[in-house]
């Protein structure tokens, strides 16, 4: 029997190619024509897609303002930053037009709008936040993250180091996924942005937190990813397949609110706290050096993931698996090189410690197998060498 569960989210999905032109009525329907503010980056702003999104706002009589500079992995400045906006111009509503940075960026930036302290006031939840009465919408640009369904978000700190805020109220009140909007996306952070997706759908259903809901948001993220990737690589502008990845990604989005995610996440954020190397592909490269690991230590946490990826399951069903993933992140071509065999003990010492650290400590505990340290040392050496 299964034990008790519980899942909620409180997000609204809307999806289907122009689906953004509905925004205008949306936003009236939760707030009014309050004033707006769009967070996105630069290479959103580039191909045109938030001129697409601020048009047809001011068109239907909103005013909105804009913020584009944010940096991939965002620090607490952009957070601030935003914030301070979103205080100083009465906004009544964020948009965060982008990958997971400019999600999350316009979702942290909503609740701390709510009081007077920074971003660092509420790392790792030190401090509750103050409620907010701003509204939250997401518009992903990317098949990643996830960000557009989660009530986390993931920061640099004043060190550099990566960590986590996170609050019942920070998942946004509407997403539009819109497939159009992804069809530009440049191949490599189509690659990175879809492995750190699929990677999200394995872990949460092999995690320790999974439940029946659980397994199927995964099974159908994994099953429609896995059917579709190479279908994108060989036809960027195929929007049935394009289409298909944003839905993977929001279903395995859906995962991680309760299920969380392992150890792939736990080693990908401490290598980008250590050498600075963008989320995807350090989550994918993670995947790729412990997959063989986890699936012989713990096979059958692995049979839904066999299912959705059409393997049948038997003895040798986990291998497969395995194979299967590194094939995808082969024919992507991701660059698994990081420290190119230069990197001495001292430095290997300090990735394991990273794994180790509050931030990562939910992530480790949540792996189908939790390493020793030798273990997290003989990762971190294939990894660097």
């Amino acid at each position: 029997m299964t034990a008790s569960l519980s899942y909620y989210s409180r997000t609204k999905i809307l999806f289907g190619e122009g689906i953004y032109l509905n925004l205008p009525s949306e936003i009236e329907k939760l707030i009014g024509k309050e004033k707006v503010l769009i967070v996105t980056d630069q290479g959103v702003k580039m191909v045109g897609i938030l001129d697409k999104i601020k048009n047809v706002l001011t068109e239907n009589g909103f005013t909105v303002d804009t913020y584009a500079d944010v940096k991939p992995d965002p620090s607490i400045i952009e957070i601030d930053e935003v914030a301070n906006l979103i205080r100083e111009n009465n906004i009544k509503c964020v948009i965060g037009l982008g990958g997971g940075s400019a999600m999350d960026v316009a979702k942290m930036a909503t609740l701390v709008s709510g009081d007077i302290h920074n971003t660092m006031h509420y790392a790792l939840m030190g401090n509750p936040f103050k409620a907010s009465e701003v509204v939250n919408i997401a518009i992903p640009t990317t098949s990643g993250t996830g960000a557009e369904v989660t009530s986390t978000v993931v920061f640099s700190n004043t060190e550099g180091r990566k960590v986590w805020g996170w609050d019942e109220h920070m998942a946004p009140a509407l997403a539009l996924l819109d497939p159009t909007f992804t069809a530009n996306l440049p191949i490599h952070l189509t690659v990175a942005t879809t492995l750190d997706a699929m990677i999200h759908a394995m872990e949460a259903v092999s995690g320790r937190r999974s439940n029946p809901i659980i397994e199927a948001l995964s099974y159908q993220s994994i099953r429609l990813i896995n059917e579709n990737y190479e279908k994108v690589l060989a036809n960027p502008h195929d929007l049935e397949a394009r289409g298909n990845l944003s839905l993977g990604a929001t279903l395995a989005g859906l995962a991680i609110e309760q299920g969380g995610t392992g150890l792939a996440h736990c080693i990908g954020h401490a290598l980008g706290t250590l050498e600075k190397i963008p989320h995807g592909r350090a989550v994918a490269i993670s995947l790729f050096k412990t997959i063989d690991w986890l699936v012989i230590n713990a096979p059958e946490n692995y049979k839904t993931i066999a299912h959705a990826m059409d393997i049948e399951w038997n003895a040798e069903a986990p291998l497969k698996i395995a194979a299967r993933y590194k094939k995808l992140v082969s024919v992507g071509q991701l660059d698994l090189i990081v420290g190119e065999g230069k990197v001495g003990e001292q430095q290997i010492n300090r990735f394991v410690e990273i794994m180790q650290d509050q931030e990562n400590q939910p992530m480790l505990q949540n792996s189908c197998v939790i390493p020793t340290r030798d273990d997290l040392n003989r990762f971190a050496k294939s990894i660097l060498n």
